[in-house]
């Protein structure tokens, strides 16, 4: 059994030229070998923080988080890719750790 954070991000709510920007990014998107997902609109609510294997390091990640939001500094989150997020602590609406069945979970619990 695995263990999710995930972070809640406050809903940005409709952003000005959203429409416009949309109607770009779905020929930006469509060209092959472009990076998409980082840059594109529109904003994404949640971030998975990390998928931990035993529920002491899920702690230790919540703990760290606390700490972080505590003292009112960004979130890292390091994405696929080499990319790196930086949240701002009041952009966070709540953290969430949750137990997780992943496919190879299905697969050792079936034999």
């Amino acid at each position: 059994m695995a263990y999710s954070v995930m972070v809640w991000l406050v809903n940005p709510g409709e952003q000005a030229h959203q429409g416009e920007e949309l109607a770009q990014s779905a020929d930006r998107v469509q060209n092959p070998g472009a990076a998409s997902g980082v840059n594109e609109p529109p904003a994404f609510t949640r971030l998975v923080y990390g998928v931990y294997e035993d529920p002491q390091e899920a702690e230790r990640a919540l703990g760290e988080l606390s700490d972080n939001l505590h003292h009112n500094q960004p979130l890292r989150f390091e994405m696929h890719g080499n990319r790196i997020f930086l949240v701002p602590a009041d952009r966070v609406h709540y953290v969430v750790c949750s137990e997780v069945v992943r496919p190879r979970d299905r697969e050792r619990f079936a034999s």
